[in-house]
């Protein structure tokens, strides 16, 4: 995501098309392809974002939702190329194309932000993640041709008004994003040990999506004009509109814009069989911070696979409110922890299971890192409780159906459209949203238990020690 353009606030829509969480709107009959009835139980809530999905003859997929509620239409355009898909000693080339894409095209030059601005649009930005890169924005629905005009240009021929010049400006706000984000900021340095840990060199999501310093440095004009070839092609990305449309004058709309782009054939994709850690890795990482810290990572299966929503589920349990595991009995109970958390990052060849604790004044990161390892053994050996189980899905429910009151989320893999493309990305499916929820809503204690014991191994996950030390000694300096 550029620095210099946060993600202005996302303009919230009405849910009239959508009928919730008990009963699913249909998509359109006559769509090529729709949303399928999900197999679900009785007390499973359902939430389907009625969708038309169809390709051009260049290979662009498209996705179409219609909810004329709101004056707004959302556009959300998929690449799907992200680390994964990065040459060998090129880490960082696809978060460093993203800020690339800002920079100008052929027949837009370099006015894409300020049009942007004059046609009163929101929630502008593009973000980077393991598996795709992104592009999107909201604006009042009336300006649905300038924005396609506006993607198509850069779709097709961004790479032509591409100098030396902004390669290297680009190259360093990339670079100055890195130290503010891992080698400035607190905890930073922990977080790309980590990340570079789960992820050694020879895996594809090797870099941590910012990619290093050497590689950047190392990107030329030739390796940006074929890495655009290759993967910012019509055939490689999927355009999602969202919003107020009259559905076939969207598709003339998209048929003009992008219809006649040249048709290049889509890359193959890496095929990596998931595989968990061998081993277990502990690294220490001395930071000038003030408080130290503990992290747990582990890599765990892809995203949407058979213990994707009992780990979903099982991290809902351990962290994220005042109610879960590891803040009752660190924060709470033992006051070891000023702060914890647990997370799961789902990606298409490995997902990102991770705990972490911050030490509280005077208490010793060993006691806080026991602690840790005594509340997941606990979860493991008794399983959640009714309620936790409940709370835990509850919790996941609420922030699915929030994120259904937006057109684009910030990130723009959240709100309706972001749902869309991230569910066609992962299962091919757009509509795999209710079938998601049924998933959640169906896993049982014994499932979290199982899941945990499987991909939450103690001899396969890496620790890493945040130990605070003045700011003159801190390594690297």
């Amino acid at each position: 995501m550029r620095n210099a353009r946060a993600a202005l606030a996302a303009i919230t829509l009405g849910l009239s098309a959508l009928t919730l969480p008990f009963s699913r709107a249909r998509a359109a009959p006559s769509a090529p392809s729709t949303s399928s009835t999900p197999n679900s139980t009785a007390s499973a809530p359902a939430a389907e974002i009625p969708f038309e999905k169809f390709k051009l003859a260049n290979g662009l997929t498209v996705i179409l939702h219609s909810d004329r509620s709101l004056p707004l239409v959302a556009v959300n355009v998929w690449y799907h190329v992200g680390p994964a898909n990065e040459p060998a000693h090129r880490s960082g080339f696809a978060h460093l194309f993203e800020h690339l894409m800002f920079e100008g095209s052929k027949h837009v030059g370099r006015e894409f932000d300020r049009i942007l601005e004059s046609i009163g649009a929101t929630n502008s930005n593009g973000t980077t993640s393991w598996d795709r890169t992104n592009y999107f924005e909201t604006a009042p629905s009336e300006n649905l041709e300038t924005l396609l005009w506006l993607e198509s240009d850069r779709m097709g021929f961004m790479i032509d008004t591409l100098t030396q010049e902004r390669l290297d400006v680009q190259r360093d706000v990339v670079k100055n994003e890195r130290r503010q984000s891992y080698e400035n900021a607190p905890y930073g340095a922990s977080t790309l040990a980590m990340l570079n840990a789960l992820f050694p060199e020879g895996h594809p999501y090797n870099g941590a999506v910012i990619g290093s310093m050497q590689d950047l440095s190392a990107a030329s004009m030739a390796d940006v004009t074929e890495f655009f070839r290759q993967y910012y092609a019509p055939s490689n990305a999927t355009l999602c509109l969202a919003g107020d449309l009259d559905v076939a004058q969207a598709k003339a709309l998209i048929e003009r814009y992008f219809g006649t782009l040249p048709d290049r054939r889509r890359p193959a994709s890496k095929v990596v069989p998931y595989a968990p850690l061998t081993k277990a890795e502990r690294l220490v990482v001395k930071e000038s911070v003030t408080l130290e810290q503990v992290s747990f990572g582990y890599r765990s299966p892809p995203a949407y696979s058979a213990d994707d929503p009992a780990l979903d589920v099982a991290m809902a349990i351990l962290g994220g409110g005042k109610a879960t595991r590891l803040y009752q009995r660190l924060v709470v109970q033992t006051k070891l922890a000023a702060d914890v958390s647990a997370s799961l990052e789902s990606n298409q060849l490995a997902s990102i299971a991770s705990l972490s604790a911050t030490v509280a004044t005077g208490k010793s990161t060993s006691a806080v890192e026991r602690e840790l390892d005594a509340v997941l053994a606990g979860l493991v050996k008794g399983g959640p409780t009714a309620a936790e189980l409940a709370r835990a899905k509850r919790r996941i429910l609420v922030g699915t159906l929030a994120s259904l009151e937006l057109l684009n989320g910030p990130g723009g893999e959240s709100g309706r459209a972001g749902l869309l493309q991230r569910f066609d990305q992962y299962t091919g499916d757009p509509g795999y949203l209710p079938k998601w929820l049924a998933r959640i809503e169906q896993v049982q204690a014994k499932d979290v238990q199982r899941a945990l014991k499987e991909s939450l191994r103690p001899e396969a996950r890496v620790v890493v020690v945040t130990e605070a030390v003045p700011a003159a000694k801190e390594e690297g300096k």
